[in-house]
């Protein structure tokens, strides 16, 4: 447990020395282009927003200076006639002809109880009479008597109303206080044509105040159609309504490539470049991490094998010199128990020549010395052999031991004495791994172009996770009687080696508690 906390402990210190050393700086540095960005983008808002200010004041003023330009040519018209007659229609047309972005004029008392139209070449929308604008006038009864007063006052001023017609349609009227030369104080309304008026009168202006820096734009709320200019909805920047026509705004940008569009291409490069570092930093940091941490598992699953390994033979060891001692000393009388003794001595013998075998073995196979003689042998002979060499000490054990072999020849191309090997490892697992239910099966068997030898117990079985790596050199399962019994976790290494060279395959099928099947596979010989 303390080497595992160990190993847990010095990876994460590595993880943290990568994070701190490799990520955080990366980190650190795309929080800085961000907020970079946020800051510039934030500046380039305000300039526009200054422009865009700049530009409508101006063309709010131009249109005002307009429309009190037309209310003091109206004025000085009204005061050369004297009473309210229908002659407004000849003194003013030839003024409505001259400013194309006015609708229509219209003139009433002071009562509102006879408006009368002043229109182009008699032609008005045919929804608007005299009657639509009396009640639209009475509607804005508050705005009208504030006219009176500030005319009172000797100020006139002009403001703003909408005139619905029969349909429902507004139109924006500019209303202002006349004089007439006997005194009366008629209301005059100037009917405009919006988008005339944007296009005709305003359109100058606009060009004058954006310059040759600034592209403007003029659309009617919830249309993508430009009533002025030809800057797509899509490329403006700043939009704000004009003061005479609050159903109209006026957008703008930046001629060609925009301040914003530049700091956002560069950003959006430098974001590439970076995710592309970060990216390398990640993975390499990764490769890092992992590499080291292979090396320490490596070397935490080497310390696990010399000590396994010590145990692996101090055990036959100590057993071998304890057996010895005791017949040197000629403590045992009876025959029988000498030969007792004997047996466990050759059995214990045995057992140190295959740690050590395996452990020459696998030196051999690393440094890539191990040679194979192969020779044509019948599979079912070498089970026989290992079973009948290796069956004394499983009884001994307490084991049953059962074999099921194929009836017709397995003759495959193998080095009888490598499959030995592979097949008593397989089996010697099978008793190590196997406390409660001891009963081992050996089976062979031809599946096509394969033969094969199961060997299955009913131990304590291997997960499902660790199925993939029992075969891993110096790797040993981690939980449960597989991690406590002792093992060099080179044996399954050794057989997946030899099943290699032999061009074959070993498979395994387990579930924990109810035991496993091995399963070494050999081509036969028209197909090796």
């Amino acid at each position: 447990m303390a080497k595992i906390i160990g190993s847990i402990g010095t990876r994460g210190k590595l993880a943290a020395a990568l994070i701190l050393l490799v990520l955080l700086p990366a980190i650190f540095y795309s929080a800085y282009e961000i907020s970079s960005l946020t800051t510039s983008e934030e500046l380039i808002a305000d300039i526009y927003a200054r422009q865009v200010e700049v530009v409508l004041f101006s063309l709010n003023q131009y249109a005002w200076d307009v429309a009190n330009s037309w209310a003091n040519t109206i004025n000085s018209a009204l005061k050369e006639t004297t009473d309210a007659h229908p002659g407004y229609q000849p003194l003013l047309s030839s003024f409505l002809k001259e400013n194309a972005g006015i609708q229509f004029l219209f003139v009433s008392d002071s009562l509102v109880s006879r408006p009368q139209i002043i229109h182009r070449d008699s032609v008005i929308p045919h929804l608007i009479d005299a009657t639509t604008i009396a009640a639209s006038l009475h509607s804005n009864v508050e705005v009208v008597n504030r006219l009176f007063r500030l005319q009172s006052s000797g100020y006139r001023k002009i403001s703003s109303i909408t005139i619905a017609d029969s349909a429902g349609e507004q139109s924006l009227a500019l209303l202002f206080i006349a004089s007439q030369s006997d005194g009366s104080r008629p209301i005059v309304g100037i009917v405009l044509d919006a988008e005339r008026f944007i296009r005709e009168v305003l359109a100058q202006k606009m060009n004058e105040a954006a310059g040759d820096n600034f592209l403007v734009s003029v659309n009617k709320k919830g249309s993508d159609r430009p009533v002025y200019g030809t800057i797509d909805p899509s490329e403006v920047r700043q939009t704000k309504e004009l003061w005479l026509f609050p159903d109209y705004l006026v957008g703008i940008r930046l001629r060609g490539q925009t301040i914003a569009e530049v700091v956002r291409e560069r950003f959006y490069r430098n974001m590439i470049l970076i995710g592309l570092l970060d990216l390398i930093l990640i993975a390499g940091a990764w490769f890092v991490y992992r590499t080291v941490q292979r090396e320490v598992e490596l070397a935490q699953l080497k310390s696990d094998f010399v000590s396994n390994v010590s145990h692996e033979l101090k055990t036959p060891l100590a057993l071998i010199r304890m057996f010895g001692e005791t017949l040197q000393m000629k403590r045992i009388v009876s025959e029988e128990k000498k030969q007792e003794y004997y047996d466990t001595i050759v059995q214990e013998s045995e057992r140190l020549t295959r740690l050590v075998n395996n452990i020459l073995s696998f030196s051999r196979m690393e440094a890539g010395k191990k040679e194979y003689h192969f020779n044509d042998v019948d599979l079912n002979t070498i089970v026989g052999k290992v079973v009948k060499s290796y069956e004394s000490h499983l009884v001994h054990l307490g084991f049953r031991i059962s074999t099921m072999l194929h009836n017709g020849p397995c003759i495959i191309p193998v080095d009888a004495e490598a499959a030995s090997e592979a097949l008593l490892n397989i089996i010697e697992n099978a008793a190590k791994y196997s406390d409660k239910e001891k009963s081992i099966s050996i089976a062979t068997g031809r599946e096509g172009n394969m033969v094969y030898v199961d060997v299955e117990d009913h131990g304590v079985g291997i997960a499902r996770n660790d199925q993939r790596r029992i075969f891993e050199k110096f790797y040993r399962v981690s939980s449960g009687l597989v991690h406590n019994t002792k093992g060099s976790g080179l044996g399954l290494t050794l057989v997946q080696h030899i099943m290699d060279a032999h061009k074959g395959t070993v498979t395994v099928k387990s579930e924990p508690g109810k035991g496993s099947t091995f399963r070494l596979s050999f081509p036969t010989k028209n197909n090796a």
